[in-house]
């Protein structure tokens, strides 16, 4: 089903080699007995995703897709050849939303649509821009980030599928390991300081515009940027992106300090030029990116680049083998 062809100690590439068959149409057809609307190339989630994960699970193609992915023990995947080419857009989406739910259940990211799946575009020329605008509403590159940092409890799954290829050769995807970014910050008293002042503190990540529950007003949430949690046996933990984090401590100047920001410009300089990116693999094929299960927050910061156009460039979906209790959505 999956055949390896790179392997580093974090990354794997793998083609998918076997023939899909009639499970396509199989896969379409169930998505769209439980789905009227496709909600504008997004998918709410469905109020018995149980019942219509197993259904689909019954489709062995991606049965087998599913536990190829699951038996892969890299930190992230990419996956060329999934032979979804010849689909039409509709079609394409829901299979895609097939993908997802076959390994955890989509979790929504944005409060006002309830979407779980979205292009990850530029908004067009001429709409006017929100106060907060996230990475995949623009074009350039990303910052390095967790998803969802601004969530209580972001996903422990992420998926990307590349629909056009960016035109500049850009559209990489960046990886980081959290432990790397540590033991960069141990090298230093000012990065173990950081380490711990950033583990001790909680701060406000302010929620983008567009995943905000009201068009109006600033939202945040409050957490640490690293964490130790029990489920992880003293491993640590890693929620990033500094420019929610700046915005959240602009509407909550109470929470910031002197020491607070020299602790985040320091992380932020480390992330963003000192720790070693992962090997090329994951750069060299940002097909699908994945984080395996854990019960706690991803211990990746990734970054795609985006496309320097507004020419659609990956399919974007979350999702956790568990709800997440207490999750927004």
């Amino acid at each position: 089903m999956l055949a390896i062809t790179e392997q580093s100690a974090a990354v794997s590439v793998a083609r998918r080699s076997a023939d899909w068959g009639r499970d396509l149409a199989h896969i379409v057809a169930i998505v769209g007995n439980h789905f009227s609307d496709f909600n504008g190339n997004g998918f709410y989630p469905h109020p018995d995703e149980q019942a219509l994960q197993a259904e689909l699970l019954g489709v062995p193609g991606l049965a087998r897709l599913a536990e190829a992915i699951a038996a892969r023990p890299a930190r992230a995947l990419a996956i060329t050849g999934l032979g979804l080419g010849q689909l039409d857009e509709r079609e394409r989406n829901a299979v895609l939303y097939a993908i997802a739910l076959s390994g955890g259940f989509p979790t929504s990211t944005d409060q006002r649509t309830g979407r779980v799946a979205w292009d990850v575009r530029a908004r067009p020329a001429g709409q006017a821009q929100a106060e907060f605008v996230t990475f995949s509403e623009r074009v350039g590159g990303a910052d390095m980030h967790t998803d969802s940092s601004f969530y209580p409890m972001p996903e422990e799954q992420f998926l990307l599928y590349v629909v056009a290829a960016a035109r500049c050769q850009g559209g990489e995807s960046l990886l980081l390991d959290v432990d790397d970014i540590e033991r960069e910050l141990r090298r230093s008293a000012a990065g173990r300081a950081a380490c711990a002042l950033l583990e001790e503190t909680p701060l406000p990540f302010r929620v983008p515009s567009v995943y905000a529950a009201r068009e109006q007003g600033v939202e945040y949430h409050l957490a640490s940027v690293f964490e130790r949690p029990a489920q992880l046996r003293g491993a640590l933990a890693m929620r990033w992106r500094y420019d929610a984090l700046l915005k959240g401590l602009a509407a909550r100047p109470d929470l910031d300090g002197p020491a607070l920001r020299a602790a985040l410009a320091l992380v932020n300089e480390v992330v963003e030029t000192r720790a070693p990116l992962l090997p090329p693999p994951a750069r060299r094929h940002p097909v699908v990116d994945r984080q395996p299960p854990r019960p706690a927050r991803p211990r990746q910061v990734q970054r795609p680049r985006a496309p320097p156009d507004p020419h659609p460039y990956f399919q974007h979906a979350q999702r956790a083998p568990h709800r997440p209790v207490g999750h927004f959505g």
